[in-house]
């Protein structure tokens, strides 16, 4: 079977940026808004029945279809050049236009705000809203939280601005360049192969690494600019906050995650009280290096035991499809589907966004690209990514307005397929002890790294966020002493750090903290999670197979919750938290059983 590496845009969407059938599109929109406006303008505020509010969403949902195709074809053209001029031009003038469609669209909060929340609940409840239920209720929680149209203008006309800021750090991002001498030969690296150095077997190359990412992110010039922008960033959230009344720094993202403010708390604490498990998972790795704690941070991912595995595309792709065949014929089909139809970017290249990501809507197919590297964990990636792309389709089944997924359930399809790949590898018949133990270490490091470090930088961005909320003015040197007092707060004294407080940067490559704040938590809560769907997997397969396409259809059209709470998971209680630490403390005394 021929699968193809690479994007081909335009098969699905136009040839250029300048094509006719875009500027078209542009023009269709521009006049489907008009209409829109004339029709729906003091209007929506009398909606008597259902029915008018479900004509509503069906036609925001024909304007959204071409706006949609648009962004997202700017948005994959700017993934795999962030340099090319003509494209950021095109998006910053197609984000202009958006601008002025969304001022011209203000009416409807308005008008929305004055049907009477009796009446909003009442259209909740008919059968022809189902789909919509949670929507509604939702939006009546909201309704405190929208200000006058005058002021949600103002707003509105300064988010250009916010989106410059984002563009021009991920601008920045590009530029970076990551010179390294390996083998004795100078190279240009990206970040993305730099920062896979960390985990070489040589300790050498592990501390050049740290070294080459640390001197670039150290330059006067790079943290100057990372330190103001991250200011930036944290204030624009800060007036959001106080402006719209919310309670704490992060209720708005609790909101829109359907989350109550309570269970978002429990789960940081919980995680926190458990740090206990990371550091004993510490002293784990250090023995099995054959070294004591303080472990130096360069060894935190070194390789336990030589592993000289390495994957091509075509490994990795066979691996990933037999564990989705294993699972269901859906996921399978599905995974087919992408890497048939030119809707994977694999290799990484000069001026292509770094990292990996999934993007899907309701009427367009799955992208996913990669940054592949050929090692074990980029298999986990791809799987991870596919998972998002299978998740995005399975939920083309629920109208526009709903088709989005709070982020605390985004990770959940791409985190237990790892959990599938991390059986499945272990389960090889030809894998020695030394191959176990390195795939157990991993994936134990994979879930500290995707519940207890996303706490610790949820940990530090809460503290970031509460004092400039209180005036407090950040330095460069002080986001560095505060990220360095929550890592110790994870790691106690089983890691031994390789700069002084004064000098820990890292923060500063973490690019979730700069423009989603708070999302990291969904990473920890997802995790968790997919411990509870994995046991219900592993004892109730022939049902739990049905229900979990469910759950993943489901998206925003039942708050999380509620959702879970429909196959008997309940995340207001400790129980559930706790119960996932077990596991992780189960799979800690196995890897210590096999390296007795």
């Amino acid at each position: 079977m021929t699968y193809k590496y690479k994007w081909n845009l335009e098969k699905y969407f136009y040839n250029w940026i300048n094509d006719k059938n875009l500027e078209k599109d542009l023009k269709s929109v521009i006049e489907d808004i008009q209409n829109f406006i004339k029709k729906y303008k003091w209007k929506i505020q009398n909606f008597q029945t259902a029915e008018e509010i479900l004509k509503y969403y069906q036609d925001d949902e024909e304007i959204s279809l071409k706006l949609n195709k648009i962004f997202h074809y700017l948005f994959y053209k700017n993934s795999l050049d962030t340099q090319n001029q003509d494209i950021i031009k095109k998006t910053m003038e197609v984000e202009n236009l958006f601008v002025e469609i969304q001022n011209q669209l203000l009416f409807v909060q308005e008008e929305f705000k004055k049907l009477w929340k009796k009446k909003l609940k009442e259209f909740s409840e008919n059968p022809i809203l189902k789909s919509y239920k949670y929507l509604l209720e939702n939006k009546i929680k909201s309704l405190k939280h929208i200000l006058s149209k005058k002021e949600e203008k103002l707003l509105n006309e300064l988010s250009p601005i916010d989106n410059q800021i984002e563009n021009l750090y991920n601008e920045f991002h590009s530029w970076l360049s990551f010179k390294i001498k390996l083998n004795w030969e100078n190279k240009t690296l990206t970040e993305d192969e730099v920062r896979s150095l960390r985990s070489h077997k040589d300790p050498k190359i592990r501390r050049l690494s740290y070294k080459v990412l640390r001197e670039v992110y150290w330059k006067k010039w790079n943290k100057t600019v990372l330190s103001n922008i991250y200011s930036t960033f944290v204030k624009q959230w800060w007036l959001s906050v106080k402006l719209r009344k919310y309670k704490t720094v992060m209720e708005p993202r609790n909101i829109s995650e359907w989350l109550d403010n309570k269970v978002v708390d429990l789960l940081m604490n919980q995680v926190i009280e458990n740090y206990d498990l990371f550091q004993r998972y510490v002293k784990i790795k250090a023995k099995l290096l054959w070294k004591k704690t303080p472990l130096p941070i360069q060894d935190i991912l070194a390789p336990t035991v030589e592993s000289k595995a390495k994957f091509t595309k075509d490994q990795a792709i066979w691996t990933h499809l037999e564990v989705m065949k294993n699972f269901d014929e859906t996921f399978y089909n599905y995974s087919i589907d992408l890497l048939k139809n030119w809707r994977v970017d694999f290799e990484p290249k000069q001026w292509k966004r770094w990292g990996a990501y999934a993007s899907y809507s309701k009427w367009q197919e799955s992208f996913v690209l990669l940054n592949f590297t050929w090692k074990l964990n980029d298999i986990s990636t791809l799987s991870h990514e596919f998972w998002h792309a299978i998740h995005g389709h399975l939920s083309q089944i629920q109208p526009e307005a709903v088709y989005d997924s709070p982020l605390s359930l985004a990770e959940t399809a791409s985190i237990f397929n790892e959990m599938l790949l991390s059986e499945h590898l272990l389960n090889d018949k030809n894998l020695n002890k030394e191959d176990k133990i390195n795939l157990l270490e991993n994936k134990l490091w994979d879930i500290f790294a995707t519940i207890f470090r996303q706490i610790q930088y949820v940990d530090f961005e809460k503290q970031v966020h509460t004092w400039i909320q209180n005036n407090k003015q950040f330095s460069h040197e002080d986001y560095c002493k505060l990220w360095r007092s929550t890592q110790e707060k994870m790691s106690w004294k089983s890691i031994r750090y390789d700069v002084k407080p004064e000098e820990e940067s890292w923060w500063s490559m973490i690019p979730h903290i700069f423009h989603t704040p708070f999302y990291c938590y969904s990473y920890a809560f997802g995790n968790i999670l997919t411990f509870s769907l994995y046991n219900k997997y592993k004892t109730e397969w022939q049902k739990f197979v049905k229900d979990y396409k469910q759950i993943l259809s489901s998206w925003w059209s039942i708050p999380p919750k509620e959702l879970l709470w429909k196959f008997w998971i309940d995340i207001t209680k400790k129980k559930f938290y706790q119960d996932a630490f077990k596991e992780i403390e189960k799979m800690l005394n196995k890897l210590e059983s096999l390296i007795k």
